[in-house]
C-alpha cells in the first residue's frame, strides 16, 4: 500500500490477512494488526518490557528507532505514568509510523527526527530506560555499539537506570562474534548484564536470533530479576507470556576472550616480532 526510497532505506508498507507490515529493504522491521494497533507479531518487543524488571519505577524512557511504534505504544498504553521520547533517523519513517502505524498523538510521546548517538550526545536530558532498536537493513550500525557509545547511554541514565538492546546474532558459533563482542563492551561499561536469546528452549544457541540484551548498575541480582519478571513486576506488565520470559535468560558462560572490545577506531593490530636465523 506504500512504497518509497527515503535517503535511507527502500521502505514499504504492506497489508497481509489483517497485518500491516514495514519493511526496510528486504526485511520486516515492525507489524500491527489492524483490528488492534498495539498487538504485534514480532517477538522481541515484548521482551523490551524486561527493562521494566530492572528497574520498576521508571517514569523517562528514550527509545532509538522508532520503526512501526510498537514499543512505543505499548509502553504508552501500558504504563500511564510513562514519558516516552524517540529518536528516528528518517523522517519518512516517522511519517509513515503516525499515519499508517497509528502512533498516538499525545504530550506523553515526543517524537526526534536524528541520528540516536548525536541525540544522546546533545541532550542534558537523563532517562530511566533506554532502548536500542535501530537497524541499517539487517545490523546494528557500528557507532550504536562502541565502547564510547555504551558509556555514552550510561551518562544518560539515571542511577539504577538500564540499557535494553535488540540485537540479531547467536551466544556461540561461527554467527556469534558480534554479539560476544558487544557482551564484552556492555560487561566493560556495566556492573551486571543480561541477555536473553528468543526461543532459547527451541533451538541450539548457535542459531541466529533477536536477542534481547540488558545491561545496567542496578543493585540486583539475577535471582531478584527472575522473581521480577515471574510475578510480571508486581502485576504492571501485561505483555503476553511475560513470566515465561525467564526460559530465555541465558546464564552459561559467554566467550569473550577470542573476541575484541568495540571501539569508534579499531585498534592497531600489534606487530609481532619476528625472529633471527
Amino acid at each position: 500500500m506504500y512504497e518509497h526510497d527515503t535517503p535511507y532505506h527502500r521502505l514499504r508498507v504492506t497489508d497481509n490477512d489483517g497485518v500491516r507490515l514495514l519493511k526496510f529493504e528486504r526485511n520486516h522491521q515492525s507489524s500491527m494488526h489492524l483490528d488492534d494497533p498495539f498487538a504485534t507479531d514480532i517477538k522481541y518487543v515484548g521482551y523490551l518490557h524486561l527493562s521494566l524488571a530492572v528497574n520498576p519505577a521508571a517514569t523517562r524512557t528514550l527509545v532509538v528507532g522508532l520503526g512501526g511504534g510498537s514499543v512505543v505504544k505499548q509502553m504508552w498504553r501500558d504504563y500511564p505514568w510513562m514519558h516516552l521520547d524517540a529518536v528516528e533517523l528518517d523522517a519518512d519513517v516517522i511519517e509513515v509510523c503516525q499515519e499508517l502505524f497509528a502512533l498516538p498523538d499525545d504530550e506523553r510521546i515526543n517524537v526526534v527526527c536524528a541520528d540516536g548517538r548525536d541525540y544522546l550526545e546533545r541532550t542534558h536530558d537523563t532517562y530511566d530506560i533506554i532502548i536500542l532498536d535501530a537497524f541499517d537493513d539487517d545490523h546494528v550500525p557500528r557507532r550504536l555499539l562502541t565502547d564510547e557509545f555504551l558509556r555514552l547511554c550510561r551518562d544518560r541514565l539515571q542511577p539504577g537506570g538500564v540499557l535494553a538492546y535488540n540485537v540479531i546474532g547467536a551466544v556461540y558459533g561461527p554467527q556469534s562474534k558480534t554479539f560476544r563482542s558487544l557482551h564484552r563492551t556492555a560487561s566493560n561499561v556495566w556492573g551486571s548484564v543480561w541477555a536473553f536469546p528468543l526461543g532459547l528452549a527451541d533451538g541450539p544457541s548457535e542459531n541466529t536470533r533477536n536477542i534481547v540484551l540488558l545491561a545496567s548498575d542496578a543493585n540486583l541480582s539475577t535471582d531478584a530479576l527472575i522473581g521480577r519478571i515471574v510475578n510480571r513486576v508486581g502485576g504492571i506488565v501485561s505483555v503476553p507470556a511475560f513470566d515465561r520470559f525467564v526460559e530465555d535468560l541465558y546464564q552459561g558462560s559467554i566467550r569473550t576472550g577470542d573476541v575484541p572490545v568495540l571501539t569508534d577506531e579499531p585498534r592497531p593490530r600489534r606487530e609481532g616480532r619476528s625472529r633471527a636465523r
